[in-house]
C-alpha cells in the first residue's frame, strides 16, 4: 500500500485525503501511558492500518497525536484495541517531528519480547530489524547487538501445531506461534532449563508431561 495515496503533508502534519482509514492501537499501551483518548487520540504509533481491502502494519517507535473523526474499544480475538476512523481532512498525525523517548525500546521489548504479544502485520523475517528501528527512532541505548534480537526471535518462534519444534526448522508456511520469554514450560527445550527457571511448579509439571528428547551439555555438567 502506497501511503502518499491516502495522506499528504500540510506543514508537519499528515492529513487524510479518503474517507476509510480505520487503524486498530493496542490497549497494552495504556498502562505505559502510551495511550490516551480525549479531545485527540495521543498514542504509540505502532498499529495496524487498513484502506479499503488493504491492510498493513505501521510501526513508528514515538508518541503522536492523531484526530480521527470516530473512536471506540473492541475486542478483536481476546485482545482489546481503539478502533480509529479517520475521513477526509482529518488529521493522522499532528506533528511529524517526532519527540525521541528512549523509554520506548522498554515497551516494545516488554510487549514484544517478555509478553509475547508480536502485532498480526508483523512477520518473522521483520522482526528481527525492530529494534534496529526502534535504536535509530529513539536514539536509546540498546545493550544487545541485531545479532542477539535474530536469536531471541527464533527461539520464541515455534511451529503452531508442535510447539517444540523451532518455526525455522519447518517449512515456514503460515505464520508461527510466538511465545512470551518467561513462558517456560513451553519455550524450554531441556529438563535442567526447565527447573533453574522462572515457575518452578509449572516447570516441573512440564518436564514430567514432556519429557526431553535431546539431552543439554549442562545436563551432561550436572550430572558428572
Amino acid at each position: 500500500m502506497d501511503l502518499n495515496r491516502v495522506l499528504k503533508k500540510e506543514k508537519n502534519s499528515l492529513v487524510c485525503t479518503t474517507d476509510d482509514i480505520v487503524i486498530y492501537i493496542s490497549r497494552h499501551f495504556e498502562k505505559y501511558s502510551m495511550l490516551n483518548v480525549g479531545d485527540d487520540v495521543t498514542a504509540l504509533a505502532v498499529f495496524e492500518l487498513t484502506v479499503g481491502n488493504e491492510t498493513m502494519g505501521f510501526f513508528l517507535p514515538a508518541v503522536v497525536h492523531m484526530h480521527p473523526s470516530v473512536v471506540k474499544f473492541e475486542n478483536v480475538n481476546g485482545d482489546d484495541f481503539l478502533r480509529c476512523e479517520f475521513h477526509k481532512g482529518d488529521v493522522f498525525i499532528e506533528d511529524t517531528e517526532v519527540v525521541q523517548n528512549p523509554n520506548i525500546a522498554y515497551v516494545i521489548f516488554e510487549e514484544f519480547i517478555d509478553g509475547g504479544r508480536i502485532p498480526s502485520f508483523m512477520r518473522y523475517d521483520n522482526l528481527a530489524f525492530i529494534f534496529d528501528i526502534v535504536k535509530r527512532i529513539t536514539s536509546s541505548s540498546i545493550p544487545a547487538e541485531h545479532a542477539a534480537f535474530e536469536m531471541i526471535y527464533a527461539y520464541l518462534s515455534r511451529n503452531p501445531k508442535n510447539f517444540r519444534e523451532m518455526w525455522r526448522l519447518t517449512t515456514m508456511n503460515g505464520n508461527p506461534k510466538y511465545f512470551k520469554l518467561k513462558d517456560v514450560p513451553h519455550v524450554a527445550v531441556s529438563t535442567s532449563s526447565k527447573l533453574i527457571s522462572a515457575y518452578l511448579k509449572d516447570s516441573i509439571a512440564s518436564s514430567m508431561v514432556n519429557a526431553s528428547e535431546d539431552q543439554s551439555d549442562i545436563e551432561d555438567l550436572l550430572r558428572h
